[in-house]
């Protein structure tokens, strides 16, 4: 069973230190992956969970410039 990666509102609920590890982690798990397998279904739903952990990320640098 595979889940779907969480959505960038659901990842805004986190704390700043708990987006950069997770940032760190699913990154050097798509770095892995696609040494080993190359771009697969896997490679993509890590690849969106990290484009959406960075965009809250950034939504959270916005929101606390404000």
């Amino acid at each position: 069973m595979f889940l779907t990666p969480p959505t960038v509102d659901e990842l805004k609920q986190s704390e700043m230190p708990e987006l950069i590890e997770m940032l760190a982690k699913q990154s050097e798990e798509y770095r892995r992956l696609v040494k080993r397998e190359g771009a697969s279904f896997k490679t993509s739903a890590i690849k969106e969970m990290i484009l959406n952990i960075q965009a809250a990320i950034d939504a959270k640098k916005v929101s606390k410039k404000l």
